[in-house]
C-alpha cells in the first residue's frame, strides 16, 4: 500500500493519494484532463491578442466556457506547458516576423516537443500585414515534429487586424471548435 508519493519535483503527498495517482496516470497517457480549449497567442502590438481575445469572447457568446487564455509572451512557458496537459484542445495565434515563427511562440512549441506532447487537437490563427506565414510553420511545425495531433482544418488569417472577413473566419473556427470539443 502506498503512504507517501515522494516526487523528485513538486509537493509530498500524504493525502488524497488516489487523486494523484489518477492524474499522474493520465499524464502517463498524454491524456488531457479537460476537454476543453487553451488559446495561446503571441502579439507584437495588440492585433493577435485581439484576435485571440475575440475567438474567447466567441466561445462564451456560444455558451462555451471551459477555456482559458493566455499571451506566450508574458506567462511563463511551464505554466503554459502545465495548462497545454490539461486541455484537449489548443488554439495557436500568432503574427509572422520576419517570415517565421514569433520567437516566444517558437519556443514554447520546442517545449511541447521536448516534453513529448500528444493527443491534441489543434487549431491556428495567424497573422501578418505583407506574408503571413506563421500559420504555414505552425502547422508544419505540429506535423513534422510532434506525434499524434490533429490540426483542425479552417486556419484563420488575420492581416494585421481583424476585420469583417477574419471575424467570420474567427466564428466558424469556435464553431468547429466546440463541435470537435463535444465529439472527443
Amino acid at each position: 500500500m502506498i503512504k507517501i508519493i515522494c516526487p523528485l519535483h513538486g509537493p509530498v503527498w500524504r493525502k488524497d493519494l488516489l487523486y494523484i495517482i489518477g492524474k499522474y496516470d493520465k499524464w502517463s497517457r498524454y491524456e488531457p484532463e479537460d476537454k476543453g480549449i487553451l488559446i495561446i497567442y503571441a502579439s507584437m502590438y495588440g492585433n493577435t491578442e485581439a484576435a485571440a481575445m475575440k475567438l474567447g469572447s466567441k466561445l462564451s457568446q456560444k455558451g462555451f466556457n471551459n477555456f482559458a487564455t493566455y499571451d506566450v509572451s508574458s506567462n511563463h512557458v511551464s505554466y503554459l506547458i502545465s495548462e497545454t496537459f490539461k486541455y484537449s484542445h489548443v488554439v495557436l495565434a500568432s503574427v509572422t516576423y520576419n517570415l517565421g515563427i514569433f520567437p516566444p511562440m517558437l519556443d514554447y512549441l520546442e517545449h511541447v516537443k521536448a516534453l513529448n506532447l500528444q493527443k491534441r487537437t489543434f487549431a491556428v490563427v495567424e497573422n501578418g500585414s505583407w506574408a503571413p506565414k506563421s500559420g504555414d510553420l505552425i502547422e508544419e511545425f505540429l506535423n513534422n515534429e510532434l506525434r499524434e495531433m490533429t490540426v483542425l482544418s479552417g486556419r484563420v488569417t488575420v492581416n494585421s487586424s481583424v476585420n469583417e472577413s477574419s471575424d467570420r473566419e474567427l466564428d466558424e473556427l469556435a464553431d468547429a471548435l466546440i463541435e470537435s470539443v463535444n465529439e472527443a
